[in-house]
């Protein structure tokens, strides 16, 4: 908890001194001026938003969630950076009130220091803060070297990333667009324009919860192709990836395979693979087509996943389901004003989720969401709405 605090701290007062460096120095101190615009960035935003949850009308419950960013970036010369990013998000409402593990799973930091807290937990009010993101960069040459919390991306697909070994997201947590991070050592070597290796590195109490894995990314006849093999905890995983285009149709796709280490000479190995298409009409229209295959889904319900967006998830069992298509369609009508709708069928256990969304642009700096999430659960011969919920956020990003 200290250490918390004294992290917070010193990233407010960096921050503080960033944002309003031209009242904090003298006028006369033009040189340092200089220094902090040019070694010195700071940005973030503030967000409101409000959830209607229901099933039926008679029974809304209502939540409210203001959430700040603040993000630091300190660049004392071409080589070095030091990257610190927060957010900090005020619950309160009926769930909050309602549900008794709300604030623990607010709480949760998986990362080897924990650096999360709520420093307001209150009947139906809480305030939590966590630093998920903070470390050292090292550029060089050919060489990037980062170490501490930092996100390790290496998902190639929209809304499934079965080679996202590090930071597997819920594309339900459409709240969270920075994604999570993780604590670790990430090492790559540009060896070509268009080739790259990487070493990643996650380290556990113990090999079986450790993840140490290699990448190799090339480019072959337009398209761009990744190979990676790994340490995933208890499992040694292997996998690929690729994007290119089908003549004007996009065609990306990413398989992991996943064997228990334990039954390293059976065949009891997992398999997780996603590929999708899509294209962008001539009026603007965005299409997206995927599907998944989860070769270790228990098949069960998914009620909880969905209602619960912030479940850490993993590349090996990405949903509940063994099988799902996906389709989401996007449009701009107008410089300002735009929209979608996303769709998932999960046969395997008879589900569906829609996700229908509109925003719109009220001013420089300033945007408007408007965000709908239904579910949908099919017994014996007839659809059944199991949950449904409404957001209306507003942003202010600085």
């Amino acid at each position: 908890m200290k250490l918390n605090l004294i992290l917070i701290s010193i990233f407010v007062l960096l921050s503080n001194q960033g944002y309003s460096q031209d009242n904090l120095l003298d006028e006369n101190t033009e040189e340092k001026k200089s220094y902090w615009k040019k070694h010195f960035k700071f940005s973030g935003y503030v967000k409101y938003m409000n959830t209607n949850s229901f099933t039926t009308l008679d029974s809304i419950y209502t939540d409210n969630l203001f959430h700040n960013r603040l993000n630091l970036k300190y660049t004392p010369n071409n080589n070095w950076s030091v990257i610190i990013e927060m957010r900090n998000r005020l619950f309160y409402g009926e769930s909050v009130k309602y549900q008794p593990t709300f604030s623990d799973n607010i709480n949760a930091d998986n990362g080897i220091v924990d650096l999360s807290f709520n420093s307001i937990d209150a009947g139906s009010l809480i305030l939590n803060s966590t630093i998920d993101r903070a470390y050292v960069e090292y550029n060089k040459n050919k060489w990037n070297i980062r170490v501490g919390r930092q996100r390790i991306n290496w998902g190639i697909n929209l809304a499934w990333n079965p080679n996202d070994l590090f930071n597997a997201y819920n594309f339900t947590d459409f709240d969270y667009s920075e994604r999570p991070g993780t604590d670790g050592i990430r090492i790559q070597y540009y060896n070509k324009p268009m080739s790259k290796f990487e070493l990643a590195y996650k380290p556990g109490e113990n090999l079986d919860q450790t993840i140490l894995s290699a990448l190799y990314k090339f480019n072959k006849k337009s398209y761009d192709i990744q190979v990676l093999a790994s340490n995933y905890n208890s499992d040694l995983a292997a996998g690929f990836g690729w994007a290119g285009n089908l003549w004007k149709v996009g065609f990306k796709g990413e398989a992991t395979y996943f064997q228990p280490k334990q039954s390293i000479n059976d065949t009891i190995g997992v398999l997780a693979t996603s590929i999708s298409l899509d294209y962008t009409f001539k009026n603007g229209t965005y299409l997206n087509v995927a599907g998944l295959y989860n070769g270790s889904a228990k098949n069960n319900s998914m009620l909880n996943l969905f209602n619960s967006p912030t479940e850490v998830l993993s590349a090996k069992n990405l949903l509940p389901s063994e099988y799902t298509a996906f389709v989401q369609i996007s449009k701009s009508f107008s410089p300002i004003f735009g929209g979608g709708l996303s769709v998932m069928y999960l046969p395997t256990i008879n589900g569906v989720f829609i996700n229908p969304a509109l925003n719109y642009s009220i001013a420089q700096n300033w945007d408007l969401d408007a965000i709908g999430q239904l579910l949908f659960a099919k017994s014996s011969t007839k659809f059944t709405n199991l949950s449904n919920a409404i957001f209306l956020r507003i942003r202010w990003s600085f």
